[in-house]
């Protein structure tokens, strides 16, 4: 075959199973459409396909195969995060957030901590680890972002399906989910900028940074909230939302943070009033047609191996560092203002979901060098587990949380 037909048929394959898999009602019960697609994207790879067929999997996968999946996984995870940061909806967290930076304050800064300390030992203790520009500081810090990522699309995703994301608890849950996210890509543009490879220095980096974030929230900002106004302005904010993605995208890289944070931030950055539109126009085609690219690519690069010790033992014991961190991390400031035990839980249970966001964080990681081949596949594991369990725990936990919980009206903490 062509590596054209056989670029179409893998891709035929990875849009059309996950989804019909999905949609098996067992299937739906314990897993979100995102993990499916991971796990499809994984199967593709060496960890199954490889060992499997070697012969077929080498003859799918040729140079120039590669190089077409590379190119829209690019496209496709640069519009899955200019979507994300769409769902960032800072309005409504200034004006619903009372109450809220003690919970998100805890469900990141908490698995922070544990994973920079579970960091230092996986350093010492696994061979390979860091990657071929990991030195021990950044990838420490990297490893504690992937413990304390929480991934808001698929966790509205998960609340939606239970019936949930109308109620003060799933309410709740998504704006501190929203402020995650915020820290999450600010400590992650820093630690680019630390290791950025773009020939201007570290703190030269470090001020580009800082000007290009102003630029984009003093001049680009407003200019897109007046392109917005008048007739016509949905149909021209689809063009002019693409090209501010592509753009912010190709100055975060030239400056040498990576694209994909470009791409957040010019989705945090559109009017409020367009991103509705722009969201249903791009999300539908971006998760179904473009990600599974995106999985397919990080599939090629996990090689799961259960035999491994290695793998095994950081698996594991990330998977343990995310539960304790969240649960415990949300959950206590949440009794502390007067929350049942019950929301409390369910708060934290719903802050370990990581999804598609911690596969997109971890990709940047081990594409920039930071971290081992051992500890993208181990963590790309850990992230499908703790991605599974909220679905499952919160239907036990939320019936009881919600019981006695009004809906709370006109909150929408970046659903």
């Amino acid at each position: 075959m062509s590596a054209k037909l056989t670029l179409l048929l893998v891709a035929l394959l990875l849009v059309l199973l996950p989804s019909a898999l999905w949609r098996i009602a067992a299937v739906r019960a314990v897993a979100p459409l995102a993990v499916v697609q991971i796990l499809a994207g994984i199967a593709l790879g060496p960890s199954l396909l490889g060992r499997l067929a070697p012969e077929l999997h080498a003859a799918l996968f040729t140079p120039t195969a590669l190089a077409a999946v590379n190119g829209l996984s690019a496209i496709g995870v640069l519009l899955f995060v200019f979507v994300s940061g769409m769902h960032l909806d800072i309005g409504a967290l200034r004006r619903d957030g009372r109450g809220l930076p003690a919970l998100a304050l805890g469900s990141f800064a908490l698995p922070l901590a544990l994973g920079a300390g579970l960091g230092v030992w996986v350093a010492a203790a696994v061979p390979g680890a860091l990657g071929p520009r990991g030195g021990l500081p950044v990838f420490v810090l990297g490893f504690a972002i992937c413990i304390a990522v929480t991934a808001l699309p698929v966790l509205a995703a998960i609340l939606k399906e239970l019936g949930l994301i109308g109620t003060r608890l799933g309410q709740t849950a998504l704006a501190v989910a929203a402020l995650n996210d915020a820290a999450l890509w600010v400590v992650l543009a820093v630690l680019l900028a630390l290791v950025a490879e773009s020939g201007f220095g570290v703190g030269a980096t470090l001020a580009l940074t800082a000007g290009w974030v102003a630029l984009m929230l003093g001049a680009v900002r407003p200019l897109l909230a007046l392109m917005a106004r008048g007739p016509g302005g949905e149909a021209r904010m689809l063009t002019l939302g693409a090209a501010t993605a592509l753009a912010a995208a190709a100055s975060a890289e030239a400056i040498g943070l990576d694209f994909i944070l470009g791409g957040f931030v010019a989705g945090a950055i559109m009017p409020p009033g367009a991103r509705a539109a722009l969201i249903a126009k791009i999300e539908p085609v971006t998760v179904t047609v473009l990600l599974p690219f995106f999985f397919m690519a990080s599939g090629l690069a996990t090689a799961i191996d259960p035999a491994s010790g290695a793998f095994l033992s950081v698996m594991l014991l990330a998977t343990a560092a995310t539960i304790l961190g969240k649960v415990a991390g949300i959950a206590l400031p949440a009794r502390r203002a007067g929350e049942s035990w019950a929301f409390a839980l369910a708060l934290g249970v719903m802050m370990q979901t990581k999804g598609l966001m911690e596969v997109v964080v971890l990709t940047v990681l081990h594409q920039a060098g930071l971290i081992g081949g051992t500890v993208f596949s181990a963590l790309i594991a850990m992230a499908v587990i703790c991605t599974v369990i909220p679905g499952a725990l919160t239907r036990a936990l939320a019936r009881r949380a919600v019981q006695s919980l009004p809906a709370k009206s006109g909150a929408s903490a970046a659903s």
